[in-house]
């Protein structure tokens, strides 16, 4: 398969994926096509891996996090633009409604915590394959997603909500 093929393939479920992790919609294209053109370059490489789709997740997820780690210097926020939910809903209000609170409880967790859960519950990864994309151990991609669960709790508590992750 081709460069051309491969991201016409892939490109909804890995611009979902960009979505999440950014929680920005303008923040996410500009991840994505960062990760593309990292990708592109050694395209011949990574198509002969066993699944190159999982390698173009972690090159987006370590491109999203040297992003986040710039922005903290630069002390700049992304904003609230993204969709990250593709529930279908019989009010289209609902639906967005519950893709603002899903980016707004995202949006509390660092980016590792965060990155683990997209992986998580939007991609449906296991453990071994998020510790591949965030280049840590099982151990600590199960850490960081008990911590972030708990985080959600209490963010979502605060808000006399009850949510259980």
């Amino acid at each position: 398969m081709d460069f051309d093929e491969f991201v016409r393939a892939e490109m909804s479920s890995l611009a979902r994926f960009s979505g999440a992790l950014a929680g920005d919609r303008y923040l996410a294209e500009d991840i994505l096509s960062d990760a593309l053109m990292k990708v592109a370059r050694r395209w011949r490489r990574i198509s002969a891996l066993d699944d190159p789709a999982a390698y173009v997740r972690r090159v987006l997820v370590t491109t999203y996090l040297d992003d986040r780690r710039k922005a903290q210097r630069r002390r700049t926020a992304p904003t609230s633009d993204i969709a990250v939910l593709d529930r279908p809903s019989a009010d289209p209000a609902d639906s967005v409604i519950d893709r603002a609170e899903v980016a707004r409880l995202l949006s509390a967790l660092p980016a590792q915590q965060k990155a683990a859960v997209v992986l998580r519950y939007l991609m449906d990864e296991s453990d071994e394959q998020i510790a591949e994309a965030l280049g840590c151990s099982t151990g600590t991609v199960r850490s960081h997603l008990s911590r972030a669960r708990a985080t959600l709790r209490l963010v979502a508590a605060a808000d006399g909500e009850g949510v259980t992750a």
